[in-house]
């Protein structure tokens, strides 16, 4: 279409210049957003992956045939082939994305703050820990400074993970991610484990600080807890079991000794039950939990115990069905958070045993803190000196009490007497009820997320070693608005000190204002209201419908009882500023409503994860947020079952998914026990091997439902060194779909996408006015588009690449295929262009109004210079009459020919090029036809420097003349102005 305008402009140069100038912008964004949009794109041919149905088992009576089994095999040649192919085609089929790509990579990166610090935490060896970026660099650099009185000097980088990352060690590695970094307790010695393939097994090394040399102790293929002694003379560390990545055993290692001799504390030896492993608030105890999916137990040794004491405890044994967790408070008592004959769990304390003293049943001693609540979750608790600070969530909020603990119970706790949970006396220091001498602290927002530590792992860790006797309680606080804060509150003056926010660098600036977030529910099938949390850009939410709704991207995880907090996301700014629609679904499944929340959407009632997500789909589109041409969804590991699920169940409500490391072949993966994860992950989804869990599973196991349907756009991810979903599971499902994806003539497909899917640019006149009346406008644009169908499978882990500019290089590739198959705007909406318009619109509807105004502008162009040229030909003709009839009378006679004025020859009419004219389509192409036919009668004139004419307005100062006159455009165009063909050219082109 441009081209189009280009040859008219060429052959009418001086008539049509102007509409070109008022065009140009546009049409070549136009042209711009087709090509990145994937108009007219034809897909190569996709991989093809033999079924070999040579697996068969029985089910409760059935015969399950896996056509893809042999997929698992990572070291079957074929299988790297199938894998290098999926991943070349998805290479080649967002190629024509890669502009985009190298767009949104580079707003991701301008963002970045090139001098970004951690908050600094001050140990007791008199210098101030903290870790930072450096621009250009893929990993943090860990520093130290030492505190004077006049700041900070002395700035030493004593880790240079990049340094690491380049070493001859991991220069060649796949994959690098420092998994962990503790110091010891005289800060002295750096403990750090590197991964180097993402499997979560890290190589663990040890530098003197002050030598600044590594020590020769490394300890290879451990889990990445790890804790030092009180001495700092021994670490504490996990190893796990080769098969199945499951840690399962407690080891003590002496700085300097051979790993051979270490000691073995502890194995866990029910394949149930998996370790980890914290050294408590106050130093005192080293804490090993040995938990299922709902059972635990917590062990425990001194930190400085000898080799004569070295013993774990059990706090309280393990009972089916009852987790806790413990915390010290002066090594003295312990506090425990229980879920025993509650949903919502209740906090207790019991006396902690001395060293050496025999067993005693700790449950008998017990005293009540903080009962059970119906509607309260209790999730986590921290203790101090004097206060213990509780987090709990009620109604998909996150709330922090500060309790004080009396100076009179800082050290022995009263004489305990056994305490029922429906007791709700609280025995703890004066307070003498659960509510008594304590306080809330409180937030500005409604939306909002709170972590009880700081989000750099190596800042909550370092900040431990240091809190316990302070007033200050560290958390990170964040929503989908504002940047992550790290906050020290004081809880006896009860103030707050923001001693760390994430900066938002790059250009415009972000500012808060410009965004909304809000909290909305949806009514499930079943009549629960299912809560979501919704971000956008003010101006940009317009509430359209079909085509002109704003694209969004629904995201939920929904299992293990984890809650997806809304919190801010600076690559997310490159979707909200192109009109996007960000929201979470709080589905069950999730403990975002409590644990009841969490047990509605497990095992034989996991179905209500998918059911959910699906009323959140419906009520967006029904509260005019988006609508199902514009919807995207997005699920990861546990939450990619329920991507899963949904496509198969609604494929029609969204246009396009996008999942990472999908847990999608349920009942396959469930029953074979081999898999890593498998028998611990019984207790979530259920085993199949259960008649009743077998019938459920199967209904909604993604890889089983697989059927021919018309699916959405799909992105699959996955990593070929994930220990938690395994690469096969993605593998196998997406060539389960390529075996029944639906494939249009590629000659058919062009042609019907030569005339334009309904409500976009090139659609014809007719076209677009039916898209107006059309309430099935996506079917009817389907049939105009193949989906695509697209996996990437890299050596990564389950969290994917670790460096920060590789994570950005992938997110820049996803973002592209939502935008692409959204056909969302592909260039930011600055806010100053909306303020045009007054009101909040869509990107599609200030996309047409651009377009109105261009329109308006060409139209005014075009009639300008038509009449400009109509009165130059006048005078030009009036003064050829004058001449002639003098050179008439001067000779007696009528000169045949050229007419002439004075000494310059006006030639005959230009011919008309005979060769079409490219055009977007038959009925634009007539129409521009019928303008060159009517425009021809002036070709008698030629236009060289043609006067009279005004200058043309810019498209710029026309939308500002526009904006001024009351904010609305001006009327349509009427008299002489509706005879120019090209006028009604273009108004039936836009």
């Amino acid at each position: 279409m441009t081209e189009s305008i280009r040859q008219l402009v060429t052959h009418y140069p001086e008539v049509h210049l102007g509409v070109w100038e008022q065009l140009r912008l546009i049409l070549e964004e136009a042209e711009t957003r087709d090509k990145l949009h994937g108009r007219n794109l034809e897909l190569p041919s996709p991989p093809s992956c033999a079924a070999k149905p040579d697996v068969k088992i029985n089910v409760h009576g059935e015969e399950l045939v896996d056509n893809y089994s042999w997929l698992k095999d990572r070291e079957n040649p074929d299988v790297l082939k199938y894998i290098d192919d999926e991943n070349q085609y998805a290479v080649a089929c967002m190629r024509h994305t890669e502009p985009l790509q190298k767009l949104l990579y580079n707003e991701f990166v301008s963002r970045l703050d090139a001098n970004e610090e951690s908050a600094r935490v001050a140990l007791p060896d008199g210098w101030c820990y903290y870790s930072k970026v450096q621009e250009g660099l893929e990993y943090r650099l860990h520093c130290r400074a030492e505190l004077k009185l006049t700041g900070y000097e002395n700035e030493q980088v004593y880790l240079d993970e990049n340094v690491i990352a380049a070493s001859p060690e991991f220069e060649n590695a796949t994959y690098f991610r420092v998994g962990f970094l503790r110091h010891s307790p005289d800060c002295r010695l750096v403990a750090y484990g590197v991964d180097g393939s993402g499997n979560e097994r890290v190589t663990t090394f040890f530098k003197d600080l002050v030598t600044c040399e590594m020590l020769p102790d490394r300890l290879v293929d451990i889990y990445e807890d790890l804790e030092f002694s009180s001495c700092g003379k021994y670490v504490y560390y996990l190893t796990l079991v080769p098969e199945t990545e499951r840690a399962y055993r407690v080891y003590r290692h002496k700085i300097g000794a051979d790993v051979s001799s270490d000691q073995l504390l502890y194995e866990e030896k029910d394949e149930m039950f998996c370790l980890t492993m914290t050294k408590s608030g106050d130093g005192q105890f080293i804490l090993v939990n040995s938990a299922a999916q709902v059972t635990s137990e917590t062990l425990f040794i001194h930190a400085d115990a000898t080799e004569k004491d070295v013993e774990l405890r059990v706090i309280m044994p393990r009972k089916e069905g009852i987790a806790y967790s413990v915390e010290s408070h002066n090594g003295t008592h312990f506090f425990v958070l229980t879920n025993e004959d509650s949903k919502n769990n209740w906090l207790f304390r019991v006396p902690a045993p001395k060293r050496g003293s025999p067993p005693m049943d700790l449950m008998a001693l017990r005293e009540m803190v903080i009962p059970h609540r119906d509607f309260v979750l209790i999730e986590d608790f921290q203790v101090r000196r004097r206060h213990l600070v509780v987090f709990e969530r009620s109604n998909c909020h996150q709330n922090v009490r500060v309790i004080e603990i009396a100076a009179s119970e800082e050290n022995e706790p009263q004489n305990p007497a056994a305490t029922s949970i429906n007791n709700t006396t609280c025995t703890i220091g004066m307070v003498t009820g659960p509510f008594d001498n304590y306080h809330y602290v409180s937030f500005a927002d409604t939306v909002y997320s709170l972590f009880p530590e700081s989000v750099n792992e190596e800042v909550s860790n370092l900040s431990k070693m240091t809190l316990f006797d302070t007033n200050v309680l560290r958390f990170t606080y964040s929503s989908l608005v504002q940047p992550k804060q790290v906050i020290d509150y004081n809880m006896d003056t009860r103030e707050q000190t923001i001693v760390h926010t994430e900066r938002i660098a790059g250009s415009p600036e972000y500012k808060a204002s410009h965004y909304e977030q809000q909290r909305i529910f949806a009514t499930g099938i079943d009549g629960t209201a299912v809560p979501m949390s919704v971000v956008y850009r003010k101006d940009l939410l317009g509430r359209g419908t079909g085509v002109d709704a704003n694209p969004c991207l629904l995201y939920a995880y929904g299992a293990y009882g984890s809650c997806i907090d809304p919190v801010f996301s600076p690559q997310r700014l490159s979707l909200l500023d192109r009109g996007f629609v960000y929201a979470i679904a709080h589905v069950r499944g999730g403990s975002d409503m409590g644990m009841g929340w969490y047990e509605e959407g497990k095992l034989g009632k996991k179905p209500n994860t998918f059911l959910d997500f699906i009323s959140c789909a419906e009520c967006l589109i029904k509260e005019g947020y988006t609508s199902p041409e514009k919807l995207s969804i997005y699920g990861r590991s546990a939450g990619g079952l329920m991507i899963g699920a949904v496509v198969n169940m609604r494929p029609e409500l969204f246009r396009t998914a996008l999942t990472e490391v999908p847990f999608v072949d349920t009942i396959n993966t469930m029953l074979d026990s081999s898999i890593p994860w498998t028998a611990f992950e019984w207790e979530e989804w259920g085993n199949p091997e259960d008649p009743q869990i077998y019938r459920i599973m199967k209904q909604y196991c993604p890889y089983m439902n697989v059927a021919p349907r018309r699916y959405p756009n799909m992105l699959v991810l996955g990593g070929m060194n994930d220990p938690r979903v395994a690469f096969f599971e993605p593998l196998k499902w997406v060539a389960k779909l390529r075996s029944v994806w639906p494939r249009k003539d590629h000659q058919q497909r062009a042609s019907k996408a030569r005339v334009g899917a309904p409500g976009d640019e090139n659609s014809s006149p007719n076209l677009a006015a039916s898209a107006a009346t059309s309430t099935a406008t996506s079917a009817q644009t389907e049939d105009n588009w193949e989906n695509m169908l697209l996996l990437r499978i890299e050596e990564v882990g389950h969290g994917g690449n670790s460096g920060q500019y590789a994570y950005l290089e992938d997110l820049a590739f996803e973002y592209a295929f939502l935008i692409s198959t959204l056909q969302a705007p592909v260039f930011r909406i600055d806010p100053e262009e909306t303020e045009r318009y007054g009101v909040p619109m869509t990107p599609t509807v200030i996309r047409k109004k651009k377009a109105a105004y261009a329109r308006e502008a060409a139209q005014d162009a075009a009639t300008t210079e038509a009449e400009g040229a109509k009165q130059e030909l006048r005078q030009v003709n009036q003064t050829a009459k004058i001449e002639s009839s003098n050179a008439v009378t001067a000779a007696g006679g009528v000169s045949s020919g050229s007419l002439v004025t004075g000494v310059t020859t006006l030639p005959p009419p230009a011919p008309v090029s005979s060769s079409p004219l490219p055009t977007s389509s038959g009925a634009s192409k007539n129409m521009l036809g019928a303008a060159l036919a009517q425009d021809k009668r002036m070709d008698g004139v030629k236009h060289e420097g043609a006067t009279g004419r005004r200058r043309s307005t810019t498209l710029l100062e026309y939308s500002d003349k526009q904006h001024r006159q009351n904010g609305k455009p001006a009327p349509p165009l009427s008299g002489p102005r509706s005879q120019s063909k090209l006028a009604d050219w273009l108004s039936n082109f836009f």
